[in-house]
């Protein structure tokens, strides 16, 4: 039996004490057991995932917090369902042998059925990610049911993930054998990528014979088996066609190309020995296996390209070209144009060859490492691009890291393009060390060791600038937090040399641009690839956590400072098409035929992992306000609300524009790149299975419990003795209950009051009103003795409320307490709302809102507001909807007392209107403080030049006359 399934007895009976908290058996010893008794083992398998050894406070593990019935559970348990009996064809290990298929058969092992579709394909460039993803998924899943179904699927992924691993380490990454002894294999799937030839390789050489053996993988046209040139307008290729063998030469572009071609084509799989000459005269020969296969007079000669410094072997300068995948031998170039006997005598075997005196360069590729040894003496020696090592693990070929790495930096697109190779390698090795953190899979930790080393070795030879190069490069250079793993990596190492490497791999993550930007405060994201920057920060704070380095730290908080609220729709979410805009642009060309997609639900995922971490350092309330926002509000929408058991049903981008639904044209953003394929299908196996997991912290000394977010739950906590319920219809009620079901003794308390909760927040302890200060955007703290039956009660009532939008402060969303509400609508502009001559004392915008016999569903202006996060329960039906309204606030008034006075046209610096100004300091405690605030704004307005003094009159005498609509 291997050691994954050593612990897992334990394993399963630690997790199954949160699905059952009151029973004795499974609770820890200090409130379950009598002095003197053995402790279960049980009492000491909760594992929270990665804890910081400077946190400040700390998680629960999440089979210690179960939810209840709700809107939390019930998302949660769609998912989970996903995760038993995905792809839905009834084997247990169906679902995974998905998720193994492209890493077998990149491994050259059997993998058999199919793979899971969408960016999980053979042939794309992402594949692999969403297996990391669902590593975390089966973990995160058993870590919090304990059901043995997820450990099955976990252990037998890590397994069978481990011997692609071994598989893939028993690759020739060196030389192969060649026609005569050794050669140099390039191309996928070996690492070698092509050889870089020196600059000035054809000096002094005005006719050549260039001469090799091939042998090709695959025949593809415009793949290079050589060029030499000076830059893109002047140079000379020998390119192995599927129609035949080229020879070209120009010192005037591609279009002016004089060639020789043959209609010979190469076979595959065989050697063929390819020669080409060309004189003085301009006397073209192009030969194959010995025999003139074309001939041509060409114009241009070598002499006429200047110098050449862009020289390679395998690989062509325009990137559209494919690189040569094939087997290479015996390269060499003459002086001189050889004659056809010569020739002849390269391709025979045991036929004396011409003079090495006339060699140029000749490369034999015997020897092993990346250089390629000149034989001719000119001591040309070349180097090998692409070097591998052991510890790879992959779904695609190492050549995918190759390319993005010095001097070859592929784009995208084309045929060698790269799409954010590390950013697919952090989802597997985060998937291993959750599996590891959650479930004490060891062998999933001696993975994501030797894939550690393999990354060390990888990126330790290049330079920072190039490291910067390769980060700064859209969207290529998208690593995820591969920094995040390999610090965790650095702490949990046996040695201390292998603590430091890892370590100092985790800093080669580094974009350091943008990184003493964020220190220096100094805002550089516009334009910036969102989630490509977001992740990287959540590293440095691993790095912060290893090193005490207060830099890393700074770095993070500025960032999220930068995007929090500076860049964020009132869901919580960021971006629009993938990218940050200038800070402030939120909804600025809503309205207009741009690309309407915004907030990325990655990206959602990716802030609320840096928040959370942020918030162990540093207990900012504003953090778990944000944290609160996203998670009711974009996360919890993502996951559409029917059940499916072959999609993830989880959104791509999320639209704000008027009138759209998470639908556009035939594009459905639930099932978008195929519903399991995609970067937010893979983030979201995550997101909707650990609700839990910042309901409640606590302090690193145990003395404090924080009440974070209002989700009905009970937490077990084994360090303390403790069981504790809340019990709560929130959101849909702005109420809880706190309940002591077990334990006894001193606790501190601390109780989130929300930002927007600014009336009526209230706590009672057994029926007893507390006196404390509820300051909206703060914590309240309860400190005394506490025993079962113990409760707590905060009320905290539900208001509506508008927030506007920081670019545009007449475009504005409803807020009901967290909840962003919509209006119901598929009109595509915006719907204007007028609410200021209904407000009331309080300044909720309830008085112009009426409740409807749908629970959390109202009516306005004659449309209906709903919550955000309803998902299109009925299958084939998308809902339309607004996020933001227009706020149409014309004249100066209250309630039906009107003053003359313009409102909308006059607005101050900040974009905001006379009223704006006055009701964003509701509520109100009577009817004077109203009128102080009224003469307050409107003596600064006066003395701005914005209003006259007749006008600051009628505001005065309206506010006196309206104290009755006011205060009824």
């Amino acid at each position: 039996m291997s050691k994954q399934f050593s612990r897992r007895t334990a394993l399963r009976l630690g997790a199954l004490a949160a699905s059952a908290p009151a029973v004795a058996s499974v609770l820890p010893a200090t409130a379950a057991q009598g002095a003197g008794s053995t402790p279960d083992p049980a009492a000491t398998v909760p594992r929270p995932g990665w804890v910081g050894p400077n946190w400040s406070v700390k998680p629960f593990a999440l089979n210690q917090v179960a939810l209840h019935d709700g809107i939390f559970q019930q998302k949660r348990d769609r998912m989970l369902n996903y995760a038993r009996n995905y792809p839905g064809t009834g084997g247990i290990f169906d679902g995974p042998d998905r998720m193994l298929n492209l890493f077998r058969a990149n491994a050259g092992l059997p993998a058999p059925g199919t793979y899971p579709g969408g960016w999980d394909t053979p042939r794309h460039l992402l594949r692999g990610h969403l297996s990391g993803h669902y590593l975390t998924l089966v973990a995160q899943a058993y870590a919090a049911t304990g059901e043995e179904i997820f450990i099955d699927k976990l252990d037998y992924l890590v397994e069978e993930l481990g011997k692609c691993q071994r598989e893939l380490d028993k690759r020739e990454l060196g030389r192969v054998p060649g026609r005569s002894g050794k050669a140099v294999r390039l191309g996928d799937p070996h690492p070698n990528q092509y050889v870089l030839l020196p600059p000035g390789t054809l000096d002094g050489v005005s006719e050549l014979t260039i001469a090799v053996w091939v042998n090709l993988t695959v025949a593809q046209n415009g793949a290079r088996i050589c060029h030499l040139g000076t830059d893109s307008n002047s140079y000379l290729s020998l390119t192995a066609n599927d129609s035949g063998p080229r020879f070209a030469i120009t010192n005037a572009g591609s279009v002016n190309e004089q060639q020789i071609t043959s209609d010979t084509a190469l076979p595959v799989g065989e050697w063929t020995h390819l020669a080409v000459s060309l004189s003085t005269t301009g006397a073209g020969r192009l030969y194959i296996n010995g025999v003139e296969a074309a001939t041509k007079v060409l114009a241009l000669t070598p002499a006429t390209l200047g110098r050449t410094v862009n020289n390679w072997i395998g690989r062509s300068q325009n990137n559209n070209d494919p690189f040569l995948n094939a087997t290479v031998d015996d390269f060499r170039i003459y002086r001189r144009a050889l004659d056809p006997a010569e020739v002849q005598a390269l391709s025979s075997d045991g036929t004396p060859s011409p003079a090495p005196s006339d060699l140029v360069t000749w490369y034999r590729f015997e020897d092993e490492g990346e250089t390629a040894v000149d034989h001719s003496d000119n001591h040309h020696d070349a180097r090998i691009i692409g070097t591998g090592y052991p510890g790879f693990l992959a779904a695609f070929p190492e050549g995918q890291f190759v390319r993005l790495e010095a001097p070859t930096f592929q784009p995208n697109s084309g045929p060698n393009a790269v799409w954010a190779p590390w950013y697919t390698c952090h989802k597997i090795m985060r998937g291993l060390l959750n599996a590891y953190d959650l479930t004490g899979n060891e062998e999933a930790l001696e993975i994501a060791f030797r894939m550690g080393d393999w990354t060390h070795e990888r990126l330790s030879r290049i330079s920072q600038d190039d490291l910067n190069r390769m980060w700064d490069t859209y969207s290529a250079g998208e690593a995820g937090s591969m920094n995040e793993v390999m610090a965790e990596l650095s702490a949990l190492a046996p040695d201390q040399d292998q603590k430091a490497r890892y370590l100092a791999t985790a800093k080669a993550f580094t974009f350091t641009p943008l990184f003493d930007a964020s220190i220096a405060e100094r805002d550089e994201l516009n334009g910036r690839h969102a989630n490509q920057y977001m992740a990287p920060n959540i590293g440095y704070l691993r790095i912060f956590e290893q090193t005490d380095d207060a830099e890393y730290h700074t770095a993070a908080k500025n960032f999220w400072s930068m995007v929090v609220p500076h860049r964020i729709f009132s869901n919580g979410g960021a971006g629009r098409s993938e990218h940050f805009r200038q800070r402030g642009s939120i909804t600025s060309g809503f309205t207009s035929s741009s690309d309407p997609r915004h907030a990325e639900t990655c990206c959602a995922y990716n802030m609320l992992r840096l928040t959370r971490n942020l918030f162990f350092h540093d207990q900012n309330p504003a953090y778990m306000d944000y944290y609160e926002k996203v998670l009711h509000n974009q996360i919890l929408s993502s996951r559409r609300d029917i059940d499916s058991v072959t999609s993830t049903e989880v959104t791509y981008h999320q639209n704000m524009w008027p009138g759209r639904s998470r639908r556009i044209g035939s594009v459905i953003e639930y099932s978008r790149y195929g519903g399991n394929g995609s970067c937010c299908n893979g983030t979201g196996l995550e997101s909707h299975t650990k609700y839990q997991e910042s309901i409640y912290f606590q302090s690193a000394d145990e003395s404090t419990l924080y009440v974070n977010l209002f989700i009905a739950s009970t937490l077990t906590w084994p360090g303390r003795g403790f069981i504790i319920t809340q019990e709560t219809a929130y959101p849909t009620q702005g109420a809880t209950r706190i309940r002591f079901d077990q334990g006894d003794g001193r606790l501190k308390i601390k109780l989130r009051v929300p930002s927007w909760a600014r009336q009526g927040y209230t706590v009672t302890v057994n029926g007893g009103r507390q006196a404390v200060d509820a300051a909206p955007g703060t914590y309240v703290t309860l400190d005394r003795q506490w025993a079962a039956g113990a409760t707590i009660d905060v009320s905290m009532p539900l208001s509506f409320r508008a927030e506007m939008a920081l670019d545009d402060k007449a475009v504005q969303s409803i807020l009901y307490g967290p909840t962003l509400m919509v209006v119901r609508d598929g009109t595509p502009s915006y719907r204007e709302f007028s609410f200021y001559k209904d407000l009331k004392l309080d300044g909720d915008l309830a008085a112009a809102i009426a409740p409807t016999n749908v629970p959390m569903q109202f009516t306005t202006h004659g449309y209906t507001l709903a919550p955000y996060y309803i998902s299109d329960p009925v299958p084939g039906e998308f809902n339309t909807y607004h996020p933001y309204v227009k706020r149409v606030e014309p004249e100066v008034v209250f309630g039906s007392i009107n003053t003359g006075v313009p409102n909308d046209s006059v607005r101050d610096a900040d974009g905001q209107t006379f009223l704006d100004r006055i009701w964003e300091a509701a509520p109100f405690a009577n009817h004077g403080q109203f009128v102080r605030r009224v003469e307050d704004v409107s003596s600064e307005w006066l003395a701005a030049g914005r209003h006259t003094r007749q006008q600051r009159q009628a505001i005065l005498v309206a506010v006196a006359r309206a104290q009755q609509e006011l205060e009824g």
